[in-house]
């Protein structure tokens, strides 16, 4: 079966956009091999996938996930880390000890306790936002130890 000059432009033009020659081929009512002689005739090429890409669509996944099984206790700790370093940091910037008493000792009896109007938790900002955004809220609060927050927070009971 010849070419016309309509298949021909056909081809040139949608070489490229088809994700498989077969699509091409039942769109141009050709095979495959019928296909790539004339493109290779034409000096047409698709592009070359690297040869590391993967077939299957999930395969990233399926990488992934086996990359977190085997490394998971060193990722929760990396985590942990860097969620630490991050509160040390709002920490210092609030002055590095109790506003009432003047605590200092363990950071994790640390506390922001929120003077005005409260955006969101600064645990959770920590976890789940950018720096910028606990900085922003941490501007709004007080650092209390554990024990003068749970005064500030008794006293009408």
């Amino acid at each position: 079966m010849e070419w016309t000059s309509k298949d021909v432009e056909e081809l040139k033009k949608n070489y490229n956009s088809y994700n498989s020659l077969e699509e091409l081929g039942a769109y141009l009512n050709r095979s495959v091999r019928s296909i790539k002689q004339k493109a290779a005739r034409l000096g047409l090429s698709r592009g070359q996938a690297p040869a590391n890409k993967p077939k299957n669509k999930e395969h990233r996944n399926i990488v992934d996930k086996r990359y977190y099984e085997k490394n998971r206790v060193e990722i929760y700790n990396t985590k942990i880390k860097r969620l630490k370093k991050i509160k040390i940091d709002l920490i210092n910037v609030l002055g590095g000890k109790c506003s009432r008493c003047g605590y200092n000792k363990c950071v994790s009896a640390l506390e922001f306790h929120h003077l005005g109007d409260k955006e969101d938790n600064i645990a959770h900002i920590i976890k789940n936002k950018s720096k910028e955004k606990a900085l922003k809220e941490v501007k709004k609060c007080i650092l209390l130890c554990a024990n003068c927050h749970r005064e500030v927070h008794n006293v009408g009971a």
